[in-house]
């Protein structure tokens, strides 16, 4: 939220960028916010083997490509 405040602060025009990246009444920024921050309690992610996830590069990939 600091963030925000402070881009709008040093930025006052980019208020009108975000508001030019939305579909209708839908702000595609937030929507994609809200779908990162979502996904990892819906696909029961394990933060405990997040690390091995890491390690091997080609599923890393594949899997982003895939979602």
């Amino acid at each position: 939220m600091f963030i925000g405040v402070g881009l709008g602060f040093v930025y006052p025009g980019f208020a009108g960028f975000l508001k030019s990246l939305s579909i209708g009444t839908t702000s595609i920024p937030i929507a994609i916010g809200l779908m990162v921050m979502m996904y990892p309690p819906l696909a029961r992610v394990k933060y405990e083997e997040l690390s091995k996830v890491f390690k091997n590069h080609e599923v890393l990939e594949l899997s982003l490509l895939e979602n």
